[in-house]
């Protein structure tokens, strides 16, 4: 081979050479690019309904609960236990002549406290003072009207509070429920027509929390406020009703 053709051929393979590094280099570029793009058939967010409804329902209280503390000071402590034991069979007696039982009156344990007096920074003590808290719980309004005008009248009681409830609340509660989730299905077909479309299987459901609304319920029947004998007691004075609610968040599939 002449000495003339020896750079010719080096300088076809370079070119040859960079030629194919050129080639390889796009095919790379063309891979990556692919990657990018979305396959076709994959899917994407899926297109969805949400609503919240809220639902109450007021209904008649069918029990109530009065709770009130005896309260005795002295400075003898044996015979304040010896009073507070007297003074709780007492009210036990009253409320058994309003129809209630014992089973119906719960009681918490008997607590004792120290009284002082203080005089020139020296403490002295003066006696004690003994407590029970009792519940009383009642079938009707006009009784619990009548447990506060006992207890109101008594000097060492005082009322704490009379709160109305319901038997049944549990399954009224499962009603409400019920109804809300119904009225949201029906209020997400409704904006799911509005666009021509219609409502798919249930994403999610969750209660956003209940409430229960008492009527006029007493929350310190004191005898400072006139409760002094059933002529101070009137059944405007303890609760009527319980109203209650709750709100549903439903989320669905939108299906065009």
């Amino acid at each position: 081979m002449s000495n003339k053709l020896i750079p010719l051929i080096v300088v076809m393979f370079v070119i040859v050479a960079f030629v194919v590094m050129s080639i390889d280099k796009n095919d790379k570029s063309s891979d990556g690019f692919s990657q990018m793009i979305p396959r076709l058939g994959e899917s994407g967010p899926v297109p969805s309904v949400d609503v919240w409804v809220s639902e109450s329902k007021k209904f008649e209280a069918n029990e109530f609960v009065t709770v009130a503390m005896l309260e005795i000071h002295g400075r003898d402590k044996e015979l304040l236990f010896k009073q507070l034991t007297s003074r709780r069979a007492s009210i036990f007696e009253q409320m058994k002549a309003l129809d209630i039982s014992d089973a119906d009156i719960e009681q918490n344990s008997v607590e004792m406290r120290k009284e002082w007096s203080y005089d020139r920074g020296t403490r002295s003590l003066t006696g004690y003072v003994v407590s029970q808290f009792f519940a009383i719980k009642s079938s009707n309004r006009a009784t619990a009207a009548a447990v506060i005008a006992s207890l109101s009248a008594e000097l060492d009681v005082e009322i704490s509070r009379t709160s109305a409830s319901l038997k049944n609340e549990a399954e009224l509660k499962k009603q409400i429920i019920h109804t809300a989730g119904q009225k949201a299905l029906e209020k997400a077909n409704s904006y799911a027509e509005s666009v021509g479309g219609k409502v798919g299987k249930v994403l999610s459901v969750s209660e956003n929390g209940s409430n229960h609304f008492y009527g006029t319920t007493v929350l310190g029947a004191r005898k400072a406020m006139a409760f002094d004998g059933a002529e101070g007691v009137s059944l405007s004075s303890v609760a009527d009703s319980v109203e209650i609610s709750a709100t549903i968040h439903l989320v669905t599939e939108l299906l065009q």
